[in-house]
């Protein structure tokens, strides 16, 4: 087996074995190895990109996979170490426990998952562990595929201090002034072996009653959030009559939260609680409603929203969705056709990429779409879209969550009249205004709120507007403690709104640390892969650095993700100042 090591963070790609790793301790500066081991097609793959971002190979389980544990201080790792610490005891999985110069890590052994290797492996760790309890206190991040991390015995520059290894009665006696800062080459570790806790592949080969319970068990009986109260009701069981299509709705559901080996064996120990009656429940039928989920549609599945009828008559007030759906109408053919008929006869135009881009043949949005721009930190997504819409010139409600005032006007002048800071400061030690003018399509918001209080706001506005803009979607309010949830919601309430004012919604998300290492796809945005599933059009923004001086963003890519329509978008865009041009 082979890992990526790396001298420092900006030296990275040199490879060496894996059983070798070892010779890297001792060393007096920042030294990191890759978390997951890999195989010789790892080598021909930087060899060939250049980068590891990407990588599309077999991934295999370390020896130890090393969980990391971070706080705002030292006292607050440490107990979040001890709450992991009880959970590992509980779950029978030995650790080793190492200062890591700031805060701790947690190696567990390899073999308490024994899974073949494959390209996802670290998504079906992730999403075990998860489903525990361990990224509780644990940093989720630290799973990446090509994720490095800290080699024992080897110095943290930034607080001058060496990873170590600690035995227990250390780690619980432990502060920075009892640690000797030096390496420990000496230390005796124990051996840590472990049975096959997580092996969900052999359980899902065996269907075993005993073995499902233990899995579902661990993942909690109700392994889908609370306030799904539908979900909630279908799980504890249903009868006869409604057994077939009662999996249909809950497979689709919960293939977009786990993998398909953990949804098979939810639905295992929930098949074999509703088959109680005179006609069996077959885990064949099981089999092949669970791969429908999968394969319908070509490949998309199925979707059953809040109107559905089963998933209606379970419907109840603490369901987070319920105060949106109500104001739902029901519609039928007829109805549904007139809609098509006015939309072809009115003068509903859409705007178009083609109008911007000479590189884009066409790529149209239309009123009710939303469209979801994601992009690493840093990257002038904000900037790309006051470009648009001081292009496209239309009544635009925007929602500033970041800029303040004096930073939007500015550039939006600049933006404009293609000036700079010089020209602006000119400009304006010259005349007290007149530049307002050429925004009257323009407003701003600049305080935060719940998703279900931005209709009201565009109710306020003297004029409706036809643009949307949410900036960031992460920094909209939420009462939901978990963050998925929190982006589901607000991505649920934008589309809807978007439908009901026929608006034309731009937002903005950062993307997940994996994606920023690995790069961007349908699944990269920040929280809920719902996300994605609710909106029509997901754009991806990429910088392009300059070759000299790489942290100089010299122009930028924009890629369409997903579409519910035919149409694609390629385009690289070069600056002029803050103007963007393609």
């Amino acid at each position: 087996m082979i890992k990526e090591f790396a001298l420092s963070l900006s030296n990275r790609h040199h490879f060496h074995e894996s059983n070798k790793m070892s010779q890297l301790e001792g060393t007096p500066q920042d030294t990191f190895m890759s978390l997951w081991d890999y195989d010789k097609y790892v080598i021909e793959y930087f060899n060939k990109k250049k980068k590891l971002a990407g990588f599309d190979g077999l991934i295999y389980m370390p020896d130890e996979l090393i969980l990391d544990v971070d706080g705002e201080t030292v006292e607050e790792a440490q107990l979040k170490t001890l709450s992991l610490m009880e959970l590992l005891y509980k779950k029978q999985i030995p650790y080793q426990i190492y200062f890591s110069g700031r805060g701790f890590h947690v190696n567990i052994p390899g073999s308490a998952f024994k899974w073949e290797p494959c390209k996802d492996l670290h998504l079906k760790v992730k999403d075990m562990l998860t489903g525990i309890g361990v990224y509780k206190y644990a940093d989720p991040s630290v799973i990446d595929k090509t994720r490095i991390i800290r080699v024992p015995n080897t110095l943290n520059t930034k607080s001058k201090r060496w990873k170590v290894p600690l035995t227990e009665k250390e780690f619980r006696s432990f502060s920075l002034e009892s640690i000797k800062n030096h390496p420990r080459g000496d230390f005796k570790y124990p051996e840590m072996k472990c049975d096959p806790v997580f092996n969900v592949l052999e359980r899902e080969r065996k269907v075993e009653k005993k073995e499902t319970a233990i899995v579902t068990s661990e993942l909690g009986r109700d392994p889908d959030p609370t306030n799904y109260t539908c979900i909630q009701l279908m799980l504890k069981g249903v009868g006869q009559g409604s057994r077939h299509m009662t999996a249909l709705r809950l497979g689709s559901h919960l293939r977009w939260r786990y993998p398909e080996s953990v949804v098979r064996l939810i639905m295992e120990d929930w098949r074999q609680r509703v088959d109680k009656h005179s006609v069996p429940f077959t885990p064949e039928e099981l089999d092949k409603i669970i791969t429908s989920c999968y394969t319908a549609n070509e490949g998309s599945g199925y979707n059953y929203g809040c109107s559905d009828s089963i998933k209606d008559s379970l419907c109840q007030q603490t369901c987070f969705l319920y105060k949106s759906k109500k104001d739902q109408s029901v519609m039928s053919a007829t109805d549904m056709e007139n809609v098509l008929i006015d939309f072809y006869t009115s003068n509903i135009k859409p705007i178009n990429f083609n109008s911007l881009y000479e590189q884009v043949v066409s790529f149209p949005i239309y009123p009710g779409e939303v469209v979801l721009l994601q992009a690493p930190p840093k990257s002038m997504k904000t900037m790309l879209l006051m470009n648009w819409i001081n292009s496209f010139k239309k009544n635009t409600y925007m929602m500033e969550l970041e800029m303040s005032p004096r930073q939007m006007m500015s550039r939006f002048i600049m933006i404009e009249k293609g000036w700079d800071e010089e020209d602006l400061q000119v400009h304006y030690s010259r005349n007290k205004n007149g530049l307002d003018v050429d925004f009257s399509w323009l407003q701003v918001d600049y305080n935060s709120c719940y998703p279900y209080e931005i209709e009201k706001r565009i109710q306020m506005l003297p004029e409706k507007p036809e643009i949307l803009v949410v900036d960031h979607l992460g920094l909209l309010r939420s009462r939901m403690k978990d963050n998925n949830m929190k982006v589901e919601e607000a991505s649920q309430v934008l589309t809807e709104i978007a439908v009901q004012y026929d608006l034309i919604v731009f937002v903005i998300s950062e993307i997940t640390k994996s994606a920023f290492h690995e790069g961007m796809n349908i699944a990269s945005s920040k929280g809920s892969f719902r996300v994605a599933y609710n909106v029509n059009k997901v754009l991806s923004l990429e910088p392009l650095f300059d070759i000299k001086e790489k942290s100089l963003i010299k122009g930028l890519r924009l890629e369409s993700t997903a579409n519910r329509e035919k149409e694609t978008l390629h385009v690289d865009l070069s600056l002029d100042g803050l103007r963007l041009i393609g």
